[in-house]
């Protein structure tokens, strides 16, 4: 019929022809695309002239080289509310089984891979709850309050806990600097008080301890807890904190923390809430505290603030120091890649933007859809693991000889600083001994479909590519 049509005119021919060659291409994405996610990843057609497809728009923004090996998983969590959450999960086939070459100076032809489904099991998720027994506080420059509202925002946002942020700096803040930080908050959902200190003599380090009278100052009749905090303090989720206070009367005076997890850090600073870690105090134990605050700024054996609130704590109150299990200082420098691969169930983590800098915010981001997944770790054939948020770890001569029971030293050896906390401890594998793939991104990018990419970077003098691992979490 088409022929019959098309007799005679050779431009409605090649129009027509044009178009069904068109409608084909599409139906054929159309297959790429399976329906087993909400977003598009686009056709060859869709990328621009030296661009690519919208599927992969985004690595753009991760400063990879412009070559890549590309690898596309899709999970699909069974939530399981019998799963040992700390058992290394034995899975019998490989993460990635299939590795694809990408120019991303030139891809606007290629066609994703569409990535294989596999089924890992997850705990329960997280109930949904705000948590108004909370007044979390600290004392910080400007500059730092601002840096840190993305980590914030995620465990603060909506939560209905209240946070006080005393700018500390040589010049008081503006009142107009003062009312752009509290919008900034504000439209984060944050019920954030900021305010310069009332004695502007204080040091920042003081300021942490003295900050205390304002928070008593703005409790509310559901307070219960003030969590005295860095700035760089982050709570995977406030469900599990609740859950651990809870444990614990909240009308009687308590001063609620962790050690460093650096023993020569202990013996330095002494027996302490350390508060990089979360210290937290019941509201009978705090207002006893502010009613003794001056006296107990200038009896201090101390000049930092945690050490300034432990002796007040001690010489005015019953209280005495409750470690909890899971509040991390995170006293390590560089490669804290051992502490994260451990398996640990982290309360909180700290100097994520100084000491190491991971986006935790992003690491974190699948405990909104399954708890205590975060952190949780798989086995992959022989010789792979992934530590659900933090990386994929390929071991080029397998797993037979690697305890993954052990913390793996990655920061250093430490003459055995670190048992006492993070015990037992192995050392640190040689180079090319393991290849981990990090992450560097992670998203919502549908209703209920979460994005993790991890990458490992190639040796750019070798000419190496980069390895980009793609992993789409359905938890619809």
């Amino acid at each position: 019929m088409l022929r019959r049509i098309c007799r005679g005119r050779p431009a409605l021919a090649t129009a027509l022809l044009a178009l069904v060659v068109f409608l084909l291409v599409q139906l054929r994405n159309a297959g790429i695309n399976d329906g087993s996610d909400d977003f598009h990843y686009g056709s060859p057609a869709s990328g621009q002239a030296g661009g690519c497809p919208p599927g992969l728009d985004y690595l753009k923004s991760l400063r990879l080289a412009d070559k890549i090996l590309f690898s596309r998983r899709r999970i699909k969590p069974v939530v399981s509310k019998a799963i040992n959450r700390d058992e290394v999960l034995n899975i019998s086939v490989p993460l990635f089984p299939k590795k694809q070459a990408i120019d991303l100076s030139s891809c606007a032809s290629t066609v994703l891979e569409p990535g294989d489904t596999l089924q890992l099991k997850v705990p329960p998720l997280y109930p949904k709850r705000t948590y108004p027994e909370f007044i979390f506080g600290i004392a910080t420059s400007a500059d730092r309050l601002r840096d840190s509202i993305g980590p914030l925002s995620y465990w603060l946002s909506g939560s209905s806990a209240k946070l006080v942020a005393i700018i500390s700096e040589r010049q008081p803040a503006t009142a107009d600097q003062l009312q752009d930080l509290r919008h900034l908050f504000a439209t984060q959902d944050i019920d954030a008080v900021i305010l310069n200190p009332t004695d502007k003599s204080l040091t920042t380090s003081q300021n942490h301890f003295a900050m205390i009278r304002d928070m008593v100052r703005l409790s509310t009749p559901s307070t219960k807890w003030l969590g005295i905090l860095d700035d760089d303090t982050f709570f995977p989720s406030l469900h599990p904190l609740a859950a651990e206070l809870a444990l614990h009367d909240p009308d009687k005076p308590q001063y609620i923390g962790a050690l460093s997890e650096d023993f020569r850090a202990v013996k330095n600073w002494g027996y302490m809430a350390f508060g990089g870690a979360g210290v937290f105090l019941s509201l009978p134990a705090a207002t006893t505290i502010s009613a003794h605050l001056e006296e107990c700024l200038a009896g201090s054996t101390s000049s930092q603030g945690d050490g300034i609130l432990r002796d007040c704590v001690h010489r005015h109150t019953r209280a005495r120091l409750t470690q909890v299990q899971g509040l991390h200082q995170q006293d390590m420098h560089g490669d804290a890649s051992g502490f994260f691969e451990a398996g640990m169930r982290p309360l909180s983590l700290h100097h994520w933007k100084s000491w190491y800098r991971h986006p935790v915010d992003e690491m974190a981001l699948v405990t909104r859809f399954c708890g205590e997944c975060f952190l949780q770790r798989w086995r992959f054939g022989g010789d792979t693991v992934l530590t659900n948020g933090y990386s994929i770890a390929v071991y080029p001569g397998g797993l037979d000889a690697i305890d993954l029971g052990k913390t793996e030293e990655t920061w250093g050896e430490s003459g055995g600083a670190f048992e006492f906390s993070l015990g037992p401890l192995r050392e640190k594998l040689p180079r090319g001994a393991k290849r981990s793939h990090t992450l560097v991104h992670s998203a919502e990018v549908s209703p209920g479909t979460v994005r993790q990419v991890y990458v490992l970077k190639g040796n750019s003098r070798d000419h190496e590519p980069d390895e980009v691992v793609e992993l789409l979490w359905d938890f619809t």
